[in-house]
């Protein structure tokens, strides 16, 4: 009788594992550019701030699943995000 398979090993799941990294990381760039072009004044604190948790917390996913890839993304998110304060401190 073959292993029965754990939830992450199915396709479906890594595929929306992927597409959650990549839409964390790409609003947090997104953030940073805009807050760094336009100013931090434009960023909605909550949205902003939920993002953060969001990619927090996905980065503790992410390394106890120990996928380096999406420990990549959440870290260059989490830096985005920093980047982004400090761009709305510095105003």
């Amino acid at each position: 009788m073959a292993p029965k398979r754990r939830a992450a090993d199915k396709r479906w799941v890594q595929v929306m594992g992927w597409i959650g990294c990549l839409t964390l990381a790409g609003s947090l760039t997104y953030t940073f550019i805009k807050a760094l072009t336009e100013g931090a004044g434009e960023v909605d604190p909550l949205f902003f701030g939920l993002q953060t948790v969001a990619s927090f917390f996905f980065l503790l996913y992410s390394l106890r699943l120990k996928n380096r890839i999406f420990v990549a993304a959440n870290c260059v998110a989490l830096l985005n995000a920093v980047g982004t304060m400090v761009v709305a401190l510095r105003e």
